[in-house]
């Protein structure tokens, strides 16, 4: 009568197989998550960016024309204008909500 099992030599080689390939494996794909969270990041920042220079473009007279005046613009403004989408943002490496950041706008002089 033949075993139709597998021997405690071959489930050891098995398993250490697997673990190498886990080893290589992990570091690369938190390496490609990390990434792509701080390309998902650049990419909301660019966003939110693009939205605050439209409402300046849209809105200049409530700003003044003080060379060094520094205006400070909240995104949930930007959002509230409709610029930017009433979702949710969050900075993705520590899931926090950014609808309360703000924009620093500084006014100088066009040449």
């Amino acid at each position: 009568m033949k075993n139709k099992g597998f021997s405690l030599i071959e489930l050891l080689g098995v398993i250490t197989i697997l673990a190498i390939i886990a080893v290589i494996i992990v570091p690369v794909a938190n390496k490609t998550i990390k990434e792509a969270r701080e390309k998902a990041d650049k990419s909301q920042q660019k966003l939110v960016i693009d939205a605050a220079k439209l409402w300046v473009n849209d809105n200049s007279n409530l700003l003044s024309d003080e060379v060094g005046d520094v205006y400070t613009l909240s995104v949930q403004t930007i959002q509230e204008s409709n610029y930017l989408t009433q979702r949710q943002l969050k900075d993705l490496n520590n899931t926090q909500e950014l609808n309360n950041a703000c924009i620093n706008i500084n006014i100088h002089m066009n040449l």
